[in-house]
């Protein structure tokens, strides 16, 4: 017995330590497996990230929900305008390379609703001068293309009207808006064909106002009140719609400020109140007839304002007053800095040379100037530029005579070749010494008149020496070029219709005599 009782508990003690051991086992076992630092960081980050996403695409569309109304804005404004942008391909005959030399521009424009009847686009000189209507292809949105009836062009402003023919398809005009109370910041979509990517919309906001780009000064382009831009502005844009989030046309897109030639966030863009004056005063006379004041100008720069007493820089300096020019007569003095022109703050020369060129020609104007450090209100009656620039000053009393201008010879050496022009002309380029004295651009050309056969139309008009310098408004830079645009402005004036029977063509002349002033007039010839 004695040998038998250790034995029990023997194998008691060993089920008891099984039965533990295995217990313990149940209970350790998870406890080791959460001890591993790496799972359990594993863990808690999967559940962190899964929660973060979660949260971030909640947020997202709450954004997204508040932002949603301006994003359909903006669909909306390039829905709406897109029936009206079109791209122009024009096909340029360049007189100055001889027989007929051929160039093509490309563009764009935009339809616009105006008093007069027809259907009108509205786009860059630039992209149309120098190319008959023929030659001129407009594509619309639905991929149609056609071409204008009638083109009128005004190089000094850069904006050009072309007219679709009464069997046109029916267009549908872009609303125009108020150009003089965009603000800078506002945001505004660039439409147009850049790099021939048609119907192309970009978006940025106004940089700036009343901007002015050298480069185009020297291309003819005077009018410069630009609307600054950082929308993407590329080759093809040019004549295309600068549009705010209303939908309405604020700016016809015009020029880069580029050193690549690219979009580089620098745009600029002819104000619509501008275009849409040039635009009516084509349409209405032709031509575009400027007021002018018959004044000289510079800048007020800062220490000129200082001396002056103006408390910044501002204005119009006027540095010298025509004899007898509707400035003289108000009683505009050299060194008056004109500050307010009927009602408008005056913030640079070229912003004054906007305001006189659009105010009514033979009306009162209120100009308000800045004499011996105080503001003094004058009535000025704005004069047609052409006339008060055709003035010349009159010689002081005991001064020596200014040589005359003379007749050029036909026989002289400095002119150019004598070229056979259309209706009988036989005319030459000017030479400098005359370009000089009739006050004609560095730039520009002007032929002048050797023959007229007395068979011609214009026998009755012109006269040995006259010196022909615009046809319809345009001037170029050869005489060639002059010869040519008169040509193809001949064939363009319609005679074989009743209706239009009013069409007439404009030719510039300047006249000068020996001891009499030069006179610059328009010839009208009824086809």
């Amino acid at each position: 017995m004695s040998r038998r009782v250790p034995l029990i508990w023997l194998v008691l003690t060993l089920l008891v330590g099984l039965d533990l051991g295995w217990r313990i086992a149940q209970w350790t076992g998870p406890a080791l497996v959460a001890q591993s630092p790496l799972q359990s960081q594993s863990v808690k980050s999967d559940t962190s990230i899964r929660g973060t996403d979660a949260q971030i695409q909640k947020d997202l569309k709450a954004a997204y929900d508040q932002f949603e109304p301006v994003n359909s804005i903006f669909q909306k404004v390039a829905k709406a305008m897109s029936p009206s942008v079109v791209h122009i391909n024009a096909r340029k005959v360049s007189p100055e390379q001889g027989q007929g030399q051929e160039m093509e521009e490309s563009g764009s424009g935009v339809v616009v609703a105006t008093n007069h009847p027809g259907q009108y686009i509205l786009t860059n000189n630039h992209v149309v001068a120098d190319a008959p209507p023929r030659f001129i292809r407009v594509q619309l949105a639905d991929g149609r293309v056609i071409s204008p009836e009638r083109v009128w062009t005004d190089p000094k402003a850069d904006i050009a009207i072309l007219k679709m023919a009464d069997n046109a398809p029916k267009l549908v005009p872009a609303q125009m808006g108020d150009s003089d109370d965009i603000a800078v910041g506002t945001w505004v979509l660039a439409l147009g064909s850049p790099f021939g990517l048609m119907h192309s919309v970009s978006q940025g906001i106004i940089s700036a106002r009343g901007r002015h780009e050298a480069g185009l000064f020297q291309d003819g382009v005077e009018n410069q009140d630009f609307l600054q831009t950082d929308a993407a502005i590329n080759p093809g844009n040019s004549g295309g719609p600068l549009v705010t989030l209303k939908g309405q046309i604020i700016g016809i897109n015009t020029a880069i400020a580029s050193q690549g030639g690219g979009s580089e966030g620098v745009g600029f863009s002819i104000p619509i109140n501008l275009a849409r004056w040039i635009m009516d005063q084509l349409l209405t006379n032709g031509r575009v007839n400027r007021g002018a004041m018959g004044i000289d100008l510079e800048d007020v720069e800062s220490q000129k304002a200082e001396k002056l007493g103006l408390d910044r820089p501002k204005g119009a300096l006027v540095t010298s007053v025509h004899p007898e020019s509707p400035a003289m007569r108000a009683g505009l003095k050299d060194q008056d800095v004109i500050i307010r022109f009927n009602q408008n703050d005056v913030t640079d020369l070229n912003h004054l040379i906007n305001l006189v060129s659009m105010a009514p020609i033979g009306k009162p104007a209120e100009v308000v100037i800045w004499r011996e450090k105080k503001a003094i209100t004058l009535q000025v009656t704005v004069g047609a530029r052409d006339r008060v620039l055709a003035q010349v000053p009159q010689i002081p009393p005991n001064s020596a005579p200014a040589e005359p201008v003379r007749r050029p010879r036909p026989d002289s050496k400095s002119a150019g070749p004598i070229i056979q022009g259309p209706w009988g002309l036989k005319v030459r380029s000017t030479d400098s010494e005359l370009a000089a004295r009739l006050g004609l651009a560095e730039n520009s050309q002007g032929a002048v008149v050797i023959e007229v056969e007395s068979s011609s139309l214009l026998a009755k008009e012109l006269a040995t020496g006259d010196v022909v310098t615009a046809i319809n408004g345009r001037r170029f830079a050869t005489v060639r070029g002059i010869m040519e645009a008169l040509k193809l402005a001949i064939d363009e004036v319609p005679g074989d219709k009743a209706d239009q029977a009013k069409h007439s063509l404009e030719i510039e002349v300047i006249r000068s005599k020996p001891g009499e002033a030069a006179q610059t007039f328009v010839l009208k010839v009824d086809s």
